[in-house]
């Protein structure tokens, strides 16, 4: 059991939920709307096949300097008790990368600069992570989990918030979206105390170590799988909507609204399903129960004729997919087995978020021309099954 003592700080869970979101800050406006722009403004002929070589060079870099990442953060956490420093480091260099990206005039300068705002993001990315392994009790890990789940959709609001009309010109966004990122993960920096090795708790009966890594594989396989469900969802969604669409002009204004709704649904959803694994004591009823969903909404989404009977299995499996990973996240940090290692190994767990990013074009090419989207969402659904059937297959939970 966590003792009381081993609590964090009072307004530690603030400062890192704050911290946690200006990561996303930091690089989904880019993600989403200023590489694109970049791209199309250096090479707007072959802009298609320049952001795709800027994605997949990305990811790759991205696997590799998360966990390189990670153990730098390990190394440093066991000379010092912290993992502020290379976050910090990690701030500066996200800086130099934008100034990077921003002079790029040629395509091999902006991938060269895009792969050092990969390092730059990854750097801070591990030890934010293993933070909440190390400072945050077992008891907390689903309520905190769950509270993060806002770190995506303020990270939507941020891309809207760097390309208001006060920033009109892409010196101005970038330097928008470095101040905003900064103001959020500084406070963090310069105001929370980590506790450290004061701070570590142990189940009241440890598994073997076997089988805590055979568990570990295990979870891995399931977020994996989760992660494809969800970025097949996220790849083809406005396009099932566009099908259904049964309204008159640009069926885009809809969907946004659609979605809109459903993220504030998702948010309100994992924050409540976090608390209430804590207090239950269990993360793997609420995996099962989030998978079921999973299942449900796509399977939904498949076999609804229409618009509305779309978005709704849109939104049931959106929630599904926002309690699955948080409260998995939650449980494979309980199940790491060593301190001196969390960042690594959150690292490699970290992999099943790149990793998913090429599945899209594969369930692209095996569905057939004119045969709709519906097949890719049953297909979807049960790779959401293999996730979810293997995530109960844990068990070390306490």
């Amino acid at each position: 059991m966590t003792s009381p003592s081993a609590a964090p700080a009072r307004g530690f869970v603030p400062l890192y939920t704050l911290a946690y979101c200006g990561l996303f800050v930091a690089f989904m406006p880019f993600v989403s709307i200023l590489l694109q722009v970049k791209v199309s403004a250096i090479d707007p002929a072959n802009r298609v096949t320049l952001l795709g070589w800027a994605v997949l060079g990305g990811a790759v870099v991205a696997s590799v300097a998360n966990i390189a990442a990670g153990w730098l953060s390990d190394l440093h956490w066991r000379r010092s008790q912290s993992r502020r420093l290379p976050i910090a480091v990690g701030l500066v260099l996200l800086a130099l990368a934008f100034v990077a990206i921003h002079r790029a005039g040629d395509r091999n300068a902006l991938l060269i600069a895009i792969a050092l705002w990969q390092v730059a993001l990854n750097l801070m990315f591990a030890p934010m992570v293993a933070v909440m392994a190390d400072e945050v009790p077992d008891a907390a890990k689903g309520r905190v989990s769950g509270l993060l789940g806002i770190s995506h959709p303020i990270g939507m609001l941020s891309a809207a918030a760097v390309t208001a009309p006060m920033f009109p010109t892409e010196g101005a966004r970038f330097a928008a979206n470095v101040a905003l990122a900064a103001v959020m993960i500084g406070p963090f920096l310069l105001f929370a105390r980590e506790r450290g090795a004061g701070n570590q708790t142990r189940p009241a009966q440890a598994a073997p170590m076997a089988v805590v890594r055979g568990d570990l594989v295990r979870a891995w396989v399931a977020r994996l799988a989760m992660q494809v469900a969800g970025n097949g969802l996220t790849a083809y969604a406005f396009f099932h909507f566009a099908d259904r669409w049964r309204g008159t002009g640009d069926p885009a204004g809809p969907v946004a609204q659609a979605m809109a709704v459903v993220t504030a649904v998702v948010v309100v959803a994992t924050i409540v399903a976090g608390r209430w694994s804590d207090r239950l004591g269990g993360r793997k009823p609420f995996l099962g129960g989030a998978t079921l969903l999973v299942i449900a909404g796509l399977i939904g989404m498949a076999v609804s004729p229409g618009f509305v009977g779309a978005v709704i299995g849109y939104g049931v499996a959106q929630t599904g997919l926002s309690v699955f990973l948080a409260l998995h996240s939650a449980l494979a940090m309980q199940m790491l087995p060593s301190p001196e290692t969390r960042g690594r190994d959150l690292a490699v767990l970290n992999l099943t978020n790149t990793l998913p990013a090429c599945v899209p074009p594969l369930l692209a090419a095996l569905v057939p021309a004119g045969a709709g989207l519906g097949a890719v969402f049953v297909a979807l659904a049960l790779v959401a099954a293999l996730g979810g059937g293997t995530a109960l297959a844990i068990r070390s939970e306490r």
